[in-house]
């Protein structure tokens, strides 16, 4: 898992019309905002192609620059969906059930045109006992495995590319210890949705299960960045639920101890999109281990340190062994050009790098 940088901030002159423009309500472009500025913020932020069929006329200076994004949004996401219909129909005929999380799924589930939610990669769910003929699978159709380090009590999930195509398979929803057992995969794979704008035998989670997993993805796996078209997929969640969702969503962020992440994600998502705020049945908080991380001046030493004491000891010592000592394919694929014979300076050195990147904040 690689982590996102914060994308620019949207200039703060073009905040106001831009929360008018995602609303639906009447904006104008304001004076002395430099367009370059607006445009490489809003490309950063992921809602290029959702801000562009908002903006009435050419009387929007950026106008034509995000028509360019939508246009190249538009012609990769009919490419992306032939290649994933194509792999999930191998897939079913495998006998491995996969569920379509994250951003694909919610582009077909939840928005009026999936080019309007851009993104990398398609990511899916599956059974960790699936695993081995996964990956057995992805070899045969000819996709690239991304080698993971072998940490794998903190690294769930593996990618493989084709043609430009890149799929992260995950076996748990969160990479953490900490929250691993918030969204057990087993549960989003049994409470699954049909999403026929994908195929008909395409699964998504269930709108519960969605926003759970986008409100503990944006606060776990990328620090609390608040890019706007994460906090986009969680109003368009809530706006989507019934009453008695809400409800159990509130239920199980309470059992599962990951209110505090939960009220902070919606919190944004509402102050953004959301014309008031949405109706939350929320508990007294009380000791919840995910809220340290919202803690952005947290060093990355202190978020091992979490992670090591929510396992065992036997765990723990494995951990750290898989961290010390990765794959040597890993590391040839960290330093291609490096010769077999250097490996054990390699090894020397990336030990030395991770231990002061211990050191920084999140």
């Amino acid at each position: 898992m690689v982590d996102v940088p914060d994308p620019l901030p949207i200039p703060f002159g073009f905040q106001a019309p831009l929360r008018a423009l995602l609303r639906g309500e009447p904006a104008a472009w304001p004076s002395g905002i430099a367009t370059d500025a607006v445009t490489e913020s809003i490309e950063q932020h992921g809602i290029g192609p959702l801000v562009y069929p908002r903006l009435s006329d050419d009387s929007w200076p950026i106008r034509t620059a995000l028509r360019d994004v939508a246009i190249r949004a538009a012609a990769a996401e009919s490419r992306r969906l032939d290649d994933l219909r194509a792999l999930l129909a191998v897939l079913a005929e495998r006998g491995i059930r996969v569920v379509i999380i994250k951003g694909t799924a919610l582009a077909y589930d939840l928005y009026p045109a999936p080019e309007l939610r851009p993104r990398g990669d398609t990511d899916l769910l599956i059974a960790e006992s699936d695993l081995d003929a996964l990956r057995a699978l992805m070899n045969d159709l000819g996709y690239a495995t991304q080698l993971t380090s072998g940490d794998s009590l903190a690294v769930r999930q593996q990618s493989f590319s084709r043609g430009g195509h890149v799929y992260d398979v995950h076996w748990d929803v969160c990479n953490s210890p900490v929250l691993r057992e918030a969204l057990p995969a087993a549960e989003v794979i049994r409470r699954a949705i049909a999403v026929p704008r994908i195929a008909a035998n395409a699964l998504a989670p269930s709108h519960v299960d969605a926003l759970l997993l986008a409100c503990i993805h944006r606060v776990v796996h990328h620090h609390d960045n608040e890019r706007l078209i994460w906090l986009y997929d969680i109003h368009l969640l809530l706006e989507s639920m019934s009453a008695d969702e809400h409800a159990q969503f509130w239920r199980m962020a309470a059992e599962r101890r990951v209110l505090t992440i939960c009220e902070r994600s919606i919190d944004l998502a509402d102050a953004w999109f959301a014309a008031a705020p949405h109706d939350r049945t929320v508990k007294e908080f009380r000791d919840e281990p995910s809220a340290a991380f919202l803690d952005q001046r947290r060093s990355r030493a202190a978020v091992l340190r979490r992670e090591l004491n929510s396992l065992g000891w036997r765990e723990r010592f494995r951990r750290l062994r898989e961290l010390a000592l990765p794959p040597a394919d890993f590391m040839r694929q960290s330093f291609p050009s490096a010769p077999t014979i250097a490996l054990p300076a390699l090894y020397v050195w990336r030990g030395a790098r991770g231990m002061l990147r211990l050191l920084r904040r999140v």
